[in-house]
């Protein structure tokens, strides 16, 4: 049995853990997080740590300091304590403090074997600070393999000199048997269209633009082929933007039509099934695009079509199955959301190929066992 320890302090999640969920007779995981990390609820042991990024303050204050003294705000102290009772550890990104942590453990032969999971598609991002660039090096120089969602990452990895042969690509998935498409004819019965949201509600989502897609389609709706049909916009998630979006929203006289709503993640698959078309209108920032965009695999396996804005990893993520268009063009935004609203059999036809492709790509369960044989690759090297 191989021990490993999956290390993600404050971003410790169970979308991304559920890909995790081993033969318990071939990997005893456990993983590593701070006290109060994204979800509550485990998929698997946890291991707490004491963290700077705990601190209530850790978006202002805390992260600024640590960002220029550390490098970086997301320390495990005392992970070294752990050092001896694992084969492998399992970081998340370079340039995290903790991945620092085991690479300067790895460097020491304190621990046996590092893999680091690399997100990142923009090259040579989080070297603004020059600690935060000397740790991304350090722990790249240390790492013995590395796991990539997507291609996209992987090619950024080789970009700042990682060989390729020391990186595998495999797919985030989500459990096909908790998100999958809601019975065709409750769905068909309904007049209602639902468009979804699930995200932050921050700038970089898009989440203003698909606003201003929806009051275009709104004044439109009389226009519509099919009259009877009911439109709503269903936004799950929470940030900066939930104050400004309520006002828009009782400013516009909406209250009936958008809801804005937080959900557990172990309730996210019905929020899909009560749901039409997902919309994930990604726009970059200097530092920041779309990495992978879980949404997306979600929405698939749970037959809804795509409509998104070609930035980031969503083109690779989506193929085929979602609509692309322009980034922050929300004339075409609004003008193919009413296209699948008014083609009941595009929508059909896009949420079946979505099905698919997760069944053939995005299924946890077959990305667990290519986890696992990496770990046994790497292990036995």
């Amino acid at each position: 049995m191989i021990k490993v320890c999956l290390v993600r302090g404050k971003y410790l999640n169970n979308f991304e853990g559920q890909n995790y969920l081993f033969n318990p007779k071939e990997i005893k995981l456990t993983a590593a997080s701070t006290y109060f990390p994204i979800h509550r609820r485990y998929l698997f042991p946890v291991r707490k740590f004491l963290s700077p990024a705990d601190f209530p303050w850790f978006s202002r204050g805390v992260k600024y300091l640590g960002n220029r003294l550390l490098g970086d705000a997301q320390a495990l102290l005392g992970l070294e304590k752990v050092a001896n009772q694992f084969d492998i550890f399992h970081s998340a990104d370079p340039h995290y403090y903790y991945s620092y942590q085991l690479a300067k453990l790895r460097k020491k032969n304190l621990i046996k074997n590092l893999i680091v999971t690399s997100w990142e598609t923009i090259p040579f991002n989080n070297e603004s600070l020059e600690r935060k660039k000397e740790i991304k090096y350090f722990t790249i120089t240390w790492t013995d393999h590395f796991i990539c969602y997507t291609e996209k990452a992987k090619s950024v990895l080789i970009k700042e000199g990682v060989r390729p042969d020391k990186i595998s690509v495999v797919h985030l998935g989500v459990d096909l048997n908790k998100f999958y498409p809601a019975v065709k004819d409750k769905k068909s019965k309904s007049k209602k269209i639902t468009l979804l949201f699930v995200g932050r509600l921050v700038k970089e989502k898009g989440i203003v633009d698909l606003y201003e897609a929806f009051k275009n389609l709104k004044s439109q709706i009389s226009n519509l082929k099919s009259k009877t049909k009911i439109l709503k916009l269903k936004i799950v998630g929470d940030g900066s933007l939930r104050d400004y979006l309520q006002n828009q929203i009782r400013l516009d006289n909406f209250i009936n039509e958008i809801t804005i709503e937080k959900q557990n993640y172990e309730d996210i698959p019905e929020v899909y099934q009560e749901s039409d078309i997902l919309v994930l209108p990604s726009k970059r920032s200097k530092s920041w695009e779309e990495q992978y965009a879980m949404v997306l695999v979600e929405a698939m396996a749970s037959g809804l079509p795509i409509v998104a804005y070609d930035t980031g990893a969503i083109s690779e993520v989506a193929g085929e199955a979602g609509i692309l268009i322009p980034e922050g063009n929300i004339e075409k935004l609004a003008t193919t959301i009413k296209q699948l609203i008014e083609v009941d059999s595009l929508r059909a036809k896009l949420g079946k190929m979505g099905r698919k492709r997760a069944e053939m790509m995005f299924d946890a369960s077959k990305s667990a066992k290519k986890i696992t044989e990496i770990y046994r690759r790497i292990v036995n090297s």
